[in-house]
């Protein structure tokens, strides 16, 4: 009889549901014990908690203009090279900005109950001073509009990010390139999935799988893997299963791309990099919107995001929501999405914030049959190149479906004003059923393909939790932030599949006809459990001395990967565990230019073994990466240039020791691998965002890429690496009329290039290079009525030109062209 996928025999369930049940008891019952404390002191009032260290002054406001959520604004020349102690502790906030200028020769004044104003101490007889003791000021520069690392950010320009550091940190202090694509830049480019979020990232290419509809495949600095996908810190799920979340843009407050390895916070991971997307949560206001959208094949879209607060603030919710659907880029197919994300932050005082995040998302249709060979796409076919939007599988048989839920929780609580315990936890769960025909080998004639049946059923559950402890303390001169924790994930996968084929599901790729086949029995090609786990325990220092940031890092990790075949009544079990690292060193000078140097490594397990039986080592990424970061202090924006130097090793190549043709003698003779392959990138990244007052926003971006194999069996050697352009270049420039007759009108466009490709590892199979153009056009209707403030119509055009391009080739039979030209009109009304 065969085995139902989603099921677990008892044992297994039993086991399964035991090691479950220890990590959320350990979880919840230190969230137990420090939710009881934070209780039992909720009617206490306690003055703000502040940490800036010392060093330039224009930082150290900007700083505290974050942590006090205060406009604080000075001209650009009052604070050039003055230099302040920094302030630490809990006091009010006029205490703190005291503090903070203790020594300069500034003094402050509140001109609102959320602005304070900068200048210099009244000097008696100096005739700059008014009667009132005010200063006129020159040009004013405005510091500290409230962002966090998990927050709103104004325009395109984000300044703090957590990703790096899990910690709230400003971008220009972090020691490694961090790429943010903010809510604005995303409402902008109107995607509908991760890969197109990241259109505009340097160093990310997306396009190269662009017509599947329920996954996401990134490659980052030349490496792809799904296990660098993370959602509010947490790993989102793993690979190796068709049961993986795919979270909504819509649903999202920001996007972030960390470079190079990361597994010092994380554990394993792949060697480009990696994503963390950061959801929406409560605003702690009572803003409200909808969203109404239609476009081109037959797009609708319906989306909503409602805040609220209760009267004393202490507690506030969101909820986000989209339901959406459009025919595929293809003759046919379609998608069709319903998701929700309620949210609520409790903050009984100013020491304990409980945020708790869930979402429920439905798939009833989605789709991934426009995958076309290598011969008619980037190489020459007889018969002509194959035209875009074929429809590989058939309407009669393909069908996809996904249920996926999650609900996390993001805790904080200070012990004392040096001391917090930090929690994040998340509960997943996925559960997918695919009928599909996959595209076979192209037979002699060009055009004709064999199709297998493939039946697909998987379910992936899963549970991460990550405690910490923060502690922030002064050693001489130093300013140190330290986090210590310990963090568990465990993903269960249950996966089945059956697959058949005979000839009456070949299919003319030049003349598609559909519905006449005969379906052949299906057999069962697997039928498995997989059980990943990972336990690790990290530290982390952030260090600063005047203008100077240390940051270091240590963790040590334990991941076991046990596999069920059910097929062979075998079960395998691989053990790993990696000791990863990073360090960095900044430099922030008072103008706002950061060079730095860094150092940083991960791991990620690799299945198999070799021709002993031995389990493979993970495999191992080490990177130096040199930039420089820059934040002007007379207008909003962040640049970013960095040099990279990235391996990746212990990657498995041929063995060619034990080859029947290298040693015809041996009994167990055969294909077999050996890790002493290597990848390495060197490359180069620019990238510059701007946000001028609310006219201007533009990206900017630049990458260069020299990824080579540097060490490999199976004659590889100097190639090229696939799907990795030497080049890449992106460019965006939106402005918003402030007068006139266009008052409110916003025109907007961009332009993206991506070089040439290889689609093999031989480099015999070129992709050559493209370029698209997007643009957009909105207009605010608050212009037309006071009662519409808020609102905004639009219309977004992604491929402008409706240029054909391949985007990528993940084998001789499955490369797939770009998207053509979609037009999307939105009306969103705030209220």
């Amino acid at each position: 009889m065969m085995r139902q996928t989603g099921f677990l025999t008892g044992g297994t369930m039993k086991a399964h549901m035991r090691k479950m049940a220890i990590a959320l008891l350990a979880s919840s019952s230190a969230l137990l014990a420090v939710t009881l404390y934070a209780t039992q002191s909720m009617a206490q009032t306690v003055p703000a908690s502040y940490s800036v260290p010392a060093g330039p002054l224009g930082a150290a406001i900007s700083r505290f203009g974050d942590n006090a959520n205060l406009q604080v604004l000075y001209p650009a020349d009052l604070v050039r090279g003055k230099q302040t102690k920094g302030v630490r502790g809990n006091m009010s906030r006029e205490e703190a900005l005291s503090r903070l200028l203790a020594g300069t020769g500034l003094s402050y004044r509140f001109t609102s109950s959320d602005t304070v104003t900068l200048e210099p101490l009244p000097r008696e007889g100096s005739a700059g001073i008014a009667p009132d003791g005010s200063t006129v000021l020159s040009t004013i520069v405005v510091n500290g509009q409230g962002e966090n690392a998990w927050g709103p950010a104004q325009g395109f320009v984000a300044h703090r990010s957590a990703t790096a550091t899990k910690t709230d940190t400003p971008i220009l202090e972090t020691p490694q390139t961090i790429n943010v694509v903010t809510a604005r830049q995303i409402e902008t480019l109107k995607p509908s999935k991760l890969a197109e979020t990241l259109r505009y990232t340097p160093g990310v290419v997306t396009e190269f799988q662009p017509s599947t509809s329920y996954f996401d495949r990134i490659r980052i600095r030349g490496f792809y893997s799904i296990n660098n996908i993370y959602l509010d810190g947490t790993q989102l799920t793993p690979s190796g299963t068709l049961a993986v979340a795919q979270v909504d843009p819509f649903l999202l407050e920001r996007v972030e791309v960390l470079k190079g390895p990361a597994s010092v916070l994380y554990g394993q991971n792949g060697s480009g990099g990696l994503i963390n997307m950061v959801s929406k949560r409560p605003l702690g206001n009572n803003d409200r919107e909808i969203g109404f959208s239609v476009g081109t094949d037959k797009h609708l879209e319906t989306t909503i995001d409602w805040n609220g607060v209760s009267a004393d603030e202490t507690f506030s919710y969101r909820i986000a929501g989209v339901g959406r659907r459009a025919d595929l880029d293809s003759d046919y197919g379609e998608t069709e999405r319903y998701a929700i994300a309620p949210s609520f932050t409790w903050r009984p005082s100013e020491d304990t914030n409980w945020t708790v995040r869930a979402a429920l998302q439905r798939d009833p249709e989605g789709n991934s049959s426009s995958y076309l060979p290598a011969v008619g796409t980037i190489l020459p076919n007889i018969n002509g190149q194959f035209p875009r939007g074929i429809y590989t599988c058939d309407p009669t048989f393909c069908d996809y479906d996904r249920k996926q839920y999650y609900v996390g929780s993001d805790f904080r609580h200070k012990l004392n004003e040096d001391l917090e315990f930090r929690q994040n936890l998340r509960f997943t769960y996925v559960d997918v059923n695919s009928t599909s025909f996959r595209l076979g080998a192209l037979k002699a004639d060009q055009k004709t393909v064999s199709r297998p049946a493939l039946n697909q059923a998987a379910t992936t559950r899963g549970i991460a939790a990550d405690n910490s402890l923060k502690y922030d303390f002064d050693i001489g001169d130093t300013r140190n932030e330290l986090i210590a924790g310990f963090d568990y994930r465990r993903f269960s996968s249950d996966n089945l599949s059956l697959s058949g084929t005979n000839s009456s599901l070949d299919l003319n790729l030049f003349d598609p006809v559909y519905g006449n086949y005969s379906l052949p029995t299906l057999a069962r090609r697997t039928d498995n459990n997989v059980v990943l786990e990972q336990y690790g325990v990290y530290a982390q220092n952030q260090m600063s001395l005047g203008n100077w940031r240390l940051l270091t890092g240590l963790r040590q990790d334990w991941a076991n990967t046990t596999n069920d075949n059910f097929l062979t009544d075998l079960t395998t079990e691989t053990r790993d565990d990696a000791l990863t690292g990073r360090a960095g060193l900044l430099y922030l000078f008072d103008n706002g230019l950061a060079p730095y140097v860094s150092y940083s490594t991960s791991f990620e397990p690799t299945s198999g073994t070799d021709y002993y039986g031995e389990t493979f080592k993970p495999t191992e990424g080490k990177q130096w990466e040199i930039g420089l970061k820059y934040e002007p202090q007379w207008f909003n924006g962040v640049s970013t240039a960095s040099l990279y130097d990235l391996k990746r090793t212990n990657v498995t190549t041929a063995d060619n020791e034990h080859t029947c043709a290298a040693a015809p003698n041996l009994p167990d003779c055969g294909n077999f691998s050996v890790q002493t392959g290597e990848v390495r990138v060197r490359g180069l990244e620019l990238e510059s965002k701007i946000s001028l007052t609310e006219k201007v926003n533009a990206s900017f971006g630049y990458t260069y890429m020299d990824a080579e194999v540097t060490s490999s069996n199976d004659g590889y050697e100097g190639n090229r690496t696939t799907n990795t352009p030497n080049h890449m270049a992106s460019a965006w420039l939106d402005y918003t009329f402030r007068e006139g007759v266009l008052d409110g009108l916003t025109l907007g466009g961009g332009v993206r290039y991506v070089g040439s490709m290889y689609a093999d590892d031989d480099n015999l199979k070129p992709i050559p290079a493209y370029t698209l153009g997007d643009a957009m056009l909105a207009y605010e209707l608050g212009r037309l009525s006071p009662n519409l403030d808020g609102s905004k119509l639009a219309v977004s055009v992604t491929n402008l030109a409706d240029k054909k391009a391949v985007g990528g080739c993940t084998s001789a039979s499955y490369c797939d062209y770009v998207d053509g030209r979609s037009i999307i009109g939105s009306l969103n009304i705030k209220f």
